[in-house]
């Protein structure tokens, strides 16, 4: 059976599970209050050397202020200095050397450049220099970030991927072509529909009840986005804590669903199946990730309108999980935030670059300087 895995700009619709056991619960209320990020633009750019920017896809920032993007309309990497200056474009569209077909996600490791591909992950110096590819052996699930140049955790993403729902959190080796069960969770099995010899599978990264995984200090932070439930876990995958908000998701009527569904170019029988595999509920993050100590969770702003979603709130929380700050990113009137599946918005330090779109629909990329909270 062929199977099709698509990857919809837009939004899908999600399970409610009411969060399940926590050690700290918290209202939908901060304990700090709101949080004003207040940016103050530094730079702004809308090429790459000669080329514009098509749709920047996803953002990296190295800590020595480097930028990679990947655009996914040019097919090409490119990188840019702290200052905003273009240095070169690597890694394009391709089966050569250097090249890279399929691309996924772009992960940092020290000063090394990974990028994830249909054909194993490519390594490349932070001047865009190859170095080698690397097969990923065991279990061929999507990666979410790694650990070190061989180490990676990867998990499912798709309810193809889950048969009756479970899914299974896997810490691999490279080098030395080992895997092993770090912990299991239950997953979203709705998103898929059939006609004939092929399979549909509706992802929408981000939005969609999967899994999203971050690190900091040595431990991971997980969970589903289909309950604001996050776990925290040691690099063995023991549980050492988890934290929850009770907050209850968005609303949807089967209307909606069917009118952002309706104008796909999907088989009709396979599209009806995947319209009713979605309940009347919108999931509630896609990004964690820590800063100064503090945890990060981004919560997207949806727009059935639009079929679209942008990050505009994030929730803060302490080490042991206490909701400290809600946070939003209000940028300079003319500027908003452009819709990714995958990382449009990086912050390093006290810096934040993100893509966004001129009221012209220009596409730019922006620094920020911004203010964020301390431990």
């Amino acid at each position: 059976m062929k199977c099709k895995t698509i990857l919809a700009t837009a939004v899908l619709l999600t399970f409610f599970v009411p969060p399940l056991s926590s050690k700290t619960k918290n209202r939908d209320r901060p304990i700090k209050g709101e949080w004003d990020f207040e940016p103050v633009k530094v730079w702004q750019i809308n090429q790459a050397g000669e080329d514009v920017f098509g749709h920047p896809f996803s953002l990296r920032i190295s800590e020595r202020g480097k930028l990679y993007i990947f655009d996914t309309r040019n097919e090409i990497n490119y990188i840019f200095d702290s200052e905003g200056n273009f240095i070169k474009q690597f890694a394009k569209r391709g089966q050569g050397p250097g090249e890279v077909s399929g691309q996924g996600r772009t992960f940092l490791v020290n000063d090394t450049v990974i990028i994830s591909g249909m054909t194993g992950f490519h390594y490349f110096t932070s001047e865009g220099d190859y170095l080698r590819t690397a097969r990923q052996t065991g279990s061929n699930l999507p990666p979410h970030l790694f650990l070190n140049e061989d180490e990676l955790i990867a998990a499912p993403l798709t309810g193809y991927h889950t048969p009756e729902g479970k899914g299974k959190i896997l810490l691999q080796n490279l080098k030395l072509g080992s895997e092993k069960v770090m912990t299991d969770f239950s997953s979203f099995e709705g998103g898929v529909g059939r006609s004939g010899e092929q399979l549909f599978d509706i992802v929408v990264i981000g939005l969609s009840p999967l899994l999203t995984i971050g690190q900091g200090h040595k431990k991971i932070y997980w969970g589903m986005s289909d309950s604001y439930l996050i776990h925290i876990a040691d690099l063995e995958g023991n549980e050492v804590d988890s934290f929850s908000i009770n907050r209850k998701p968005a609303r949807i009527s089967n209307r909606k669903k069917k009118e952002y569904f309706g104008r796909s170019d999907l088989p009709a029988d396979a599209l009806s199946q995947i319209i009713n595999s979605f309940p009347n509920a919108l999931t509630h993050f896609h990004r964690i990730e820590m800063h100064n100590g503090l945890i990060y969770v981004f919560v997207p702003e949806l727009d059935m309108e639009a079929r679209r979603a942008r990050i505009r709130q994030v929730d803060i929380f302490s080490p042991e999980g206490k909701y400290l700050y809600r946070a939003k990113f209000e940028l300079e009137e003319g500027l908003k935030l452009l819709f990714s599946p995958l990382e449009n918005l990086v912050i390093q330090g006290n810096f934040m670059v993100s893509a966004c779109e001129l009221e012209d629909d220009t596409i730019v990329i922006v620094k920020h300087r911004i203010r964020l909270p301390e431990l």
